[in-house]
């Protein structure tokens, strides 16, 4: 009976700590979030065009996508055979979206470009073009995706950016649209 009093004891006052607000955590973390979920419906991540396929596209392209523009991007993935990586495919109805990373040549563990192919007349498209500093591109529900990049200060080391700022793009009529942008910097939204 004393150690189920001291156990509700011990709840019960964890229960009441401070509140710490939002946290964005780093993407090498691995919990899940309402907005990034797996869709297991899209099927493997290389189908239907292969890494080389989209390379050819970006730099077919120049990096011009359905929704801008990332001419460095194109150049990196045309110099970078190991830069270009896939994550998590995800669909919309019937329409099957691949998912592209684009690495930092002189750190490989940084993503600076997050890419979404889709598939018209049997060959690839590039949808959407994403860039930034340490990016993370996620699916996320009904066909949003959720981009999120480091933002630095003057004085931060690569390492401690001093926040960070999140975008969700909506497919809507054929096309990502870009959604509100949530920036914390310094502690401040």
């Amino acid at each position: 009976m004393a150690c189920v009093c001291a156990l509700t004891l011990l709840v019960t006052a964890s229960a009441c700590g401070p509140d710490r607000g939002l946290r964005v955590e780093p993407a090498s973390t691995a919990s899940p979030t309402m907005l990034s979920q797996s869709n297991e419906d899209a099927g493997p991540k290389d189908t239907p065009f292969s890494l080389e396929q989209i390379r050819t596209t970006i730099e077919d392209s120049s990096g011009v996508a359905v929704t801008g523009r990332a001419a460095e991007t194109a150049k990196v993935a045309g110099d970078c055979r190991d830069c270009l990586k896939f994550g998590a495919p995800f669909t919309r109805g019937d329409q099957k979206f691949q998912v592209v990373t684009v690495a930092n040549p002189k750190r490989r563990s940084e993503d600076i470009a997050g890419v979404v192919i889709s598939e018209k007349d049997g060959q690839p498209r590039l949808e959407l073009i994403a860039t930034g500093n340490q990016l993370t591109l996620s699916p996320g529900k009904n066909g949003t995706v959720v981009v999120q990049e480091a933002m630095y200060a003057d004085g931060d080391q690569d390492c401690c950016p001093s926040g960070w700022s999140v975008q969700v793009f909506r497919l809507h009529d054929g096309r990502f649209e870009p959604g509100q942008r949530f920036t914390r910097l310094n502690g401040e939204s």
